[in-house]
């Protein structure tokens, strides 16, 4: 009787997402750059995030994402985050402007512990790794040159994972 249920269950999900996915699903065209702000939530010290991102289309199915972002500091650590990123975008929906993409890339992340000492009034120490992301995100196309986006990802990293949800907005060309 379960199995019976998943089976249903999956097959109606399998319709839903042909009727609502078009017939071309490329999200981007080959060329496409855009440049863009963000802002975001990172888990780790419960803090902002405020960052800068460009994009590339390689094909109309994968384009790389560097960006840079800066951890505000909150329980006396914050960080500088370099990342890069393959987005395998593909649209949603009959007008083509909402997409889709998971990712995958790497980081480097540098994280400082603020602490005081008694003979001077902060003391830094720096922790720095490499890691891998992984996540996915959604962007809406405003216009044919402005853009939305939601981001959020796993950044792995040894000592430091932590999670990270973004909003950005970009400008295409």
């Amino acid at each position: 009787m379960k199995r019976g249920k998943y089976v249903l269950t999956g097959i109606i999900l399998v319709v839903i997402s042909m009727i609502i996915m078009p017939q071309s699903v490329n999200a981007t065209s080959r060329g496409e750059k855009s440049l863009g702000l963000r802002v975001g939530y990172v888990t780790r010290n419960e803090s902002a995030l405020a960052g800068l991102y460009f994009q590339y289309s390689f094909t109309d199915y994968f384009r790389l994402s560097p960006d840079i972002d800066y951890v505000f500091r909150h329980h006396n650590e914050d960080a500088l985050d370099l990342n890069l990123n393959a987005h395998f975008p593909f649209r949603l929906g009959v007008s083509g402007r909402f997409s889709m993409y998971p990712l995958v890339g790497m980081n480097y992340t540098s994280w400082n512990l603020h602490t005081h000492d008694e003979n001077s009034d902060d003391v830094t120490t720096r922790d720095s790794h490499l890691g891998l992301n992984i996540g996915g995100g959604m962007e809406y196309y405003i216009t044919p040159t402005l853009k939305l986006n939601f981001e959020g990802k796993f950044q792995w990293t040894k000592r430091a994972d932590t999670g990270v949800f973004l909003v950005g907005i970009g400008y295409v060309f």
